[in-house]
């Protein structure tokens, strides 16, 4: 009973450092979207990106259909931003119901 109770305490301190870090991405990379910095912020949220963080997702998705800090390419923004979307992440869900017919 003991090594399972501290098998939970391990898995939650886990998951609960692995949503701090997924917040942190999504802090550094809007931030540094906002402030026109987006070569680093394609960089940052690539990064997050690749463990499924649907913010990092959405900013992918902007800068992919801008140009922005990466070679324009719709399909890959619409993906992100798909992806963010299904993810249930609030600013996708707007930004795609605001384009649609």
């Amino acid at each position: 009973m003991k090594y399972f109770l501290t098998s939970i305490l391990i898995l939650l301190s886990f998951s609960i450092s692995l949503t701090s870090y997924a917040s942190a991405g999504c802090t550094h990379s809007k931030s540094l979207y906002e402030s026109g910095k987006y070569e680093r912020a394609f960089k940052i949220a690539s990064t997050y990106a690749k463990y499924g963080d649907a913010c990092a997702e959405y900013y992918l998705g902007l800068m992919y259909l801008g140009g922005k800090g990466v070679t324009a390419d719709g399909q890959k923004g619409d993906k992100y931003l798909l992806s963010a979307a299904k993810k249930g992440y609030q600013p996708a869900i707007d930004y795609i119901a605001s384009i649609a017919p």
